[in-house]
């Protein structure tokens, strides 16, 4: 499966999105404008005739369809644009929406524990930085979801029923299966269709306040403000259908393109995991409880594409695939049995396990003063708590020991100690005293100074893959500062690189990592829009980008094979430059900007530049994996990490 290929169908389906609601758009005005016609012309009003009077008239009246489209295509577009610019806030506008509550990444609830685990797990084996998680209280159901508009700004969310109803590898299954939107870009057009739905539904709004005018009838003593009432009343009717039959045509594309994907993610989900029992048990389990995920919050319709699962719904409206189809799809052997609802005993078993795994409470100070769970005391203790049944299959002894060092170091200590870690992997540990300096100038207090002392001396020689680990576990924390305190952090990162007065890899890689998601995470900046389409748009910033990878070969024939494809692909010469680190971040940003093609291209002639070699050694490895993701991008992790890129 090719996520870049994913990522470009759904980019293509975003844009036809807009030709289809602008068709809706236009129906919708055409029958505002044939009910408004057909009033004026049995009401004998209608435009000058030759001798100036007013008579009734045709069908036809430029005037008034102007004035329809202007006031009807307005309210329409201004209502999308706005509901729009509220989701681009990130995916907890959509999670706050549904009644979620976003779970503390240091919390001691059990399920709550397991469910950071697996979403932990999930983030390693997608390559993608960890989100922050919610969880929907009030939702008995088994469903879940994801939303964002980047990245940086992702939520995913599961119902209580999910939690308590699953086993881990079910669990794992399900949220495998939202990682799967975010990487192919499904979420982005996710949440574009629920901003474009918004508008077409506020037609139906202003036939309901219309309608509402009735009860000013009885009330009304005049006849002919009541007759005024009563006309009022009927436009409101007919406003109201009309704006039903635009919700109704909107409904059926957000279904169409939803169920198209759904299949795509399912197998996301058994490549992620490589365990496709998993996926299927949830599926099974939703077919046997009573309710098959239906999600009771107001503001469930809207966001239903988002969902794992729908519930019962007309073919024509259905967002997702018949469960059955989706099991087969998974398990081609199914019998059609599916699953009773209720507790599962090994999921009780597991609670008890990790609650084991992890000892005695143990409180420590953060930055508000509350107490916080013990990490997980060493890979044994996480594998145990993972659970055999549980575990990923291929998730070898590096990457459970980078998460056990990510657990430590980010998920069980606070904002304040996610703060430190960031800024002890930026200090030498043989000479201490500059970064002591620079974090005092900056105003960090004493305890987050010897926390990022500590932090330099336990990883400061760690290899860069369990760094970046600890980094995109400490991610969710960040996001929980206020934009000032986000915008200090880049500053203090920023003076950190550069108080020896040079940038080595590692300092490159990890700004290019964290800048992007706190700037993104914390609004500080948009995602941006494409505007690079062609990779010969980019090629003085492709040059600086690989000009790096050359420098780390010690090779002067690195680029070749890059060079020759670049050549055989635009017909152009790859300029050669010397590197510039601050060259190649800012020309990254601009790659940001471009389309998921676009982005495999470039990534692709970085792959081609590591291995010319034969080989791709670790500081290539990650130098790929912090490139793809500070162009946002994800890069699944272990033996199939770079498979997308040939």
């Amino acid at each position: 499966m090719n996520f870049f290929e994913a990522q470009e169908r759904a980019r293509k389906v975003s844009r036809n999105l807009v030709l289809w609601f602008g068709l809706c758009v236009l129906a919708v005005v055409c029958l505002v404008y044939l009910v408004l016609a057909y009033a004026l012309k049995a009401a004998g009003l209608g435009q000058p005739n030759d001798q100036g009077l007013q008579a009734a008239t045709g069908w036809w009246q430029p005037e008034l369809f102007l004035g329809t489209l202007v006031v009807v295509g307005g309210l329409i577009v201004i209502g999308s644009l706005c509901k729009l610019a509220r989701l681009s806030g990130g995916g907890s506008v959509i999670a706050s929406d549904l009644g979620g509550r976003q779970v503390d990444p240091s919390t001691r609830d059990p399920m709550e524990r397991r469910l950071l685990n697996v979403v932990e797990e999930m983030s390693i084996a997608s390559g993608t930085p960890m989100p922050e998680v919610w969880v929907m209280d009030h939702e008995g159901a088994i469903n879940a979801f994801a939303a964002g508009t980047d990245p940086g700004n992702t939520v995913i969310g599961v119902t209580r029923g999910t939690l308590e109803q699953l086993t881990r590898s079910e669990l794992q299954g399900v949220i495998a299966h939202e990682y799967s939107h975010i990487v192919n870009g499904d979420m982005k057009l996710n949440m574009r269709l629920t901003g474009w739905i918004f508008g077409l539904v506020m037609i139906a709004l202003v036939g309901r306040v219309l309608m509402q005018s009735f009860r000013f009838i009885r009330s009304s003593r005049d006849n002919k403000a009541g007759g005024v009432v009563l006309a009022l009343v009927l436009l409101g009717v007919a406003v109201w259908i009309i704006g039903s039959i635009g919700v109704l045509f909107a409904r059926m594309i957000q279904a169409a393109i939803s169920r198209q994907r759904e299949f795509l993610a399912d197998a996301a989900a058994v490549q992620f995991t490589r365990y496709p029992e998993g996926i299927a048990g949830a599926l099974k389990k939703i077919g046997g409880f009573t309710n098959h995920g239906e999600i009771n919050s107001a503001n469930a319709a809207e966001a239903r594409h988002m969902f794992f699962a729908s519930s019962n719904l007309s073919s024509v409206l259905a967002t997702h695939p018949p469960l059955e189809e989706r099991i087969l799809a998974i398990q081609p052997n199914w019998k059609g049995e599916m699953l009773e609802g209720g507790t599962d005993p090994v999921s009780q078993n597991e609670f008890k396990g990790a609650q084991q795994a992890a000892g005695p409470a143990r409180a420590t100070s953060s930055s508000s003063g509350a107490a916080t769970p013990p990490p997980i005391p060493g890979t044994e203790a996480l594998q145990d708590a993972m659970g055999t049944a549980g575990a990923i299959p291929g998730m070898n002894a590096g990457m459970i020991a980078a998460l056990a060092v990510a657990e430590e170091q980010a998920q069980t200590t606070g904002l304040i100690h996610a703060q430190a870690a960031i800024y002890g992997l930026l200090i030498p540990k043989d000479d201490q005293q500059p970064g002591r300096e620079i974090l005092t100038e900056q105003g960090c207090d004493e305890t987050l100074i010897s926390a990022a002392m500590q932090t330099s001396s336990n990883l400061n020689q760690a290899p860069s893959h369990h760094k970046l680990t600890c980094i995109d576990t400490s991610l969710p924390w960040l996001r929980r500062m206020t934009p000032d305190q986000g915008r200090a952090m880049i500053e203090t990162i920023q003076r950190l690189i550069e108080a020896d007065g040079q940038i080595d890899l590692f300092e490159f890689m990890l700004k290019q990592v964290s800048q992007r998601h706190i700037e993104i995470g914390l609004g500080l900046r948009k995602p941006p829009g494409i505007r690079h389409k062609r990779i010969h748009e980019l090629e003085s910033e492709l040059a600086d980008l690989l000009a790096i990878f050359a420098a780390i070969a010690e090779d002067d024939n690195a680029l070749q094979h890059a060079i020759e494809e670049y050549r055989e692909h635009t017909g152009r010469e790859l300029p050669m430059v010397e590197m510039n680190f601050q060259k190649a971040a800012e020309g990254l940003q601009r790659m940001d900007a471009s389309t998921p093609i676009v982005k495999k291209q470039i990534l692709r002639l970085c792959l081609l530049s590591a291995k010319q070699d034969g080989q791709i050694n670790d500081n290539e490895a990650e130098l790929l994996r912090a490139v793809a993701e500070a162009i946002g991008c994800s890069l699944p992790r272990g033996r199939d990490a770079f498979a997308d890129l040939n």
